[in-house]
């Protein structure tokens, strides 16, 4: 009997000891199971960013739970505008759409080269300017560009922002003013009387209607031109339409430094030693659409003449790129490729004569102008991996 009940306590003592075990393994599988799931979730939410080993992973993620915010609401930093905080965010990314389609801007070059000009007209900003409408009403900016240098730099300009895959400058093409072909015979009496030389090339970029002048940002216009760095601390509480416009600013900061472009923000900071007030009016040659678009216009300074007169701007184009520590990823992408390269002039000139029936005749960089922005990217990517290091 005693044996009896020995062995029942046992079988009861072993019970116990099995159910006991059961429970800690459950535990420890369930505390396994949520470190797996923190760890794995932690890993997606990470977006990993090396320029020195020109990498870029770009992990999925989703809208904001208030994505759906009207325009004139804040959107703060903690709805995802910034990623890894050197980065807009894909979501907001994805808000920008291309300014251009690619169908839209080679069908319009195709158009424009033989259309026949109809009307030659003031317009289009600088005096030397004009607005021509074409036989089906099209209309374009025709710029004679004060030297064959200016029309290279606007066209130079165009072909690499389609390198760099911004969007925002309009659809370029190039026109030899033969007044005796059916192109230019309609206006020959106005550009006669315009003492433009006969054969120029001109460049023709489609004209945009129902756009509005661009007020500088306010980050750019404190501190006497230096500005305030761009960065995750000072864009929270701003609204999503201009979160979208800052993105595009960024591109824009990139593009000008890249080109050397003088003529728009850079002018303006320059002129604060003289004019105080200069930042609060609206950027020379840039342009908003209704859809909030922006447009990067009048790119004659860019890349040649720019070049020519680094000495007397470097020190404002330096300013200006050192304003943004945020950029867009597909942005930064190009510029790594164009730093691996070694040879951005090649691969300019390579797209740019592939397009343009005259740019042979036109011509490109010298190979001064041409090591000067292969140096101009390495400035920016070095700009881009500072940024990313000390945030």
């Amino acid at each position: 009997m005693r044996f009896e009940i020995m062995n029942a306590g046992k079988v009861k003592l072993c019970a116990s000891l099995f159910m006991w075990l059961g429970i800690v393994t459950w535990v420890g599988n369930v505390k396994l199971h949520l470190w797996f799931v923190f760890v794995q979730q932690s890993t997606e939410r990470d977006v990993v960013f090396s320029v020195a080993n020109e990498h870029v992973n770009i992990s999925k993620r989703h809208a904001p739970v208030n994505a759906g915010l009207r325009d004139g609401k804040t959107f703060s930093i903690l709805d995802n505008a910034i990623e890894q905080r050197v980065f807009w965010s894909a979501w907001l990314d994805g808000l920008s759409t291309r300014v251009f389609d690619v169908d839209h801007e080679r069908k319009w070059r195709e158009q424009v080269r033989d259309a026949r000009v109809v009307v030659l007209e003031a317009g289009c900003g600088r005096p030397t300017n004009r607005l021509a409408t074409f036989a089906d009403g099209t209309r374009a900016c025709v710029r004679y560009g004060i030297d064959a240098d200016q029309v290279l730099g606007e066209t130079l300009s165009y072909y690499l922002a389609e390198l760099l895959g911004i969007s925002n400058l309009p659809p370029l093409a190039l026109s030899k003013l033969n007044l005796s072909n059916e192109q230019w015979a309609s206006v020959r009496g106005k550009i006669e009387a315009l003492e433009w030389s006969p054969n120029a090339i001109v460049s023709l970029t489609e004209f945009i209607p129902n756009v509005t002048g661009v007020f500088i940002p306010l980050h750019l216009r404190k501190q006497q031109g230096g500005g305030v760095q761009l960065s995750a601390e000072n864009i929270s509480n701003m609204t999503l339409t201009y979160l979208v416009e800052l993105m595009q600013w960024s591109d824009l900061i990139i593009f000008d430094y890249l080109t050397a472009n003088f003529d728009r923000i850079v002018s303006h900071i320059f002129s604060l030693q003289w004019d105080a007030r200069v930042m609060e009016r609206t950027t020379n040659n840039l342009l908003k659409t209704i859809n909030g678009h922006l447009l990067f216009i009048d790119n004659e300074a860019g890349l040649v003449h720019g070049y020519r007169v680094l000495d007397l701007w470097e020190r404002y184009h330096r300013l200006l790129l050192g304003s943004s520590c945020i950029f867009r990823r597909s942005t930064v992408r190009r510029i790594s490729e164009l730093k691996r390269s070694g040879n951005s002039a090649k691969m300019l000139y390579e797209l740019y004569r592939a397009r343009e029936p005259l740019a042979r005749e036109l011509g490109s960089l010298s190979e001064e102008h041409a090591l000067t922005l292969q140096n101009r990217i390495d400035v920016v990517y070095k700009h881009i991996k500072q940024c990313a290091e000390i945030m």
